[in-house]
Formats: C-alpha cells, sequence, structure tokens
C-alpha cells in the first residue's frame, strides 16, 4: 500500500509546533506533522525547545492571556 500523507516542509512544520502542544491538531494535519518529526532531527529539536518555552511560559502566566503580541513574537524566535 502506497503511503498518500503529505510531506511538510521544517517551516510549515514549525508552524504547527505550538498547536501539536495544544493537542489542538488532529486527522490528517497530525499525521503530516509527525510523520515529518519521524524523519527530521532537527524539528524533533525545536519541538523539544518550543514544548520547554511552552511550559515556562504556561507556568509564569497560569491562567492569564498572553501579552498581545507575544505569541508571534516566540513562533518567529522558534521558526528560525
Amino acid at each position: 500500500m502506497e503511503d498518500t500523507r503529505r510531506t511538510l516542509s521544517c517551516d510549515e512544520a514549525s508552524r504547527d509546533f505550538f498547536a501539536y502542544l495544544d493537542r489542538a491538531l488532529s486527522g490528517e494535519p497530525m499525521e503530516a506533522f509527525e510523520a515529518h518529526l519521524e524523519a527530521c532531527l532537527d524539528c524533533c529539536e525545536r519541538l523539544e525547545f518550543s514544548r520547554t518555552v511552552d511550559t515556562f511560559v504556561k507556568s509564569r502566566l497560569g491562567d492569564a492571556p498572553l501579552p498581545e503580541g507575544i505569541a508571534a513574537r516566540i513562533r518567529r524566535l522558534v521558526a528560525r
């Protein structure tokens, strides 16, 4: 049987890091993301860094919303 999953680039995968960590990915997008991680050690390392940042930010903010613009700034830094 042929594997018909869409292949993600590293840029595409990095945009999904926080959605993946928040369990907001499902179905085909999650399958494509996880398939990319199986093949890309760099993204696995970047995801682990994203997980650390996510845990740190959540521990500092609790239930408070993120300050405006901070989420976009963090995503840009992680995507580098």
